[in-house]
């Protein structure tokens, strides 16, 4: 499979989300995570829309994500950075506190008004 753009070996088959198993460059695989599954999706149907329309594929997945992490009692931290940097990834994190939290539960009821 072809990490930048989720190409299978078998021709206009893609493979995005936790289906994947994307190495990255300290042997472990890209963790599976909806900001993942998300970017991906949207690389995908871009490719499939540019060959519809005649065009070059041009949409790459690069790596990049961010989400929280819930850690309890009304706190969350927040990660992001680029999982495909080598020679490991290059991640930066903000400590667990209430405000991320916050964040955290606008940004899910964000994506439920947007979705449902």
């Amino acid at each position: 499979m072809d990490r930048a753009t989720l190409a299978t070996n078998f021709p206009g088959v893609y493979a995005i989300g936790d289906i994947t198993g994307i190495p990255l460059a300290i042997g472990k695989p890209l963790p599976k995570a909806g900001v993942f599954a998300n970017g991906h999706a949207q690389v995908v149907a871009r490719n499939i829309a540019a060959e519809i329309r005649g065009e070059r594929a041009s949409a790459r997945f690069t790596g990049q994500g961010a989400c929280f992490v819930e850690t309890g009692d009304g706190r969350a931290g927040y990660g992001s950075g680029n999982f495909y940097a080598e020679p490991a990834p290059q991640m930066r994190l903000k400590p667990p506190g209430r405000l991320l939290h916050l964040a955290k539960v606008l940004y899910e009821k964000y994506w439920l008004y947007r979705w449902f």
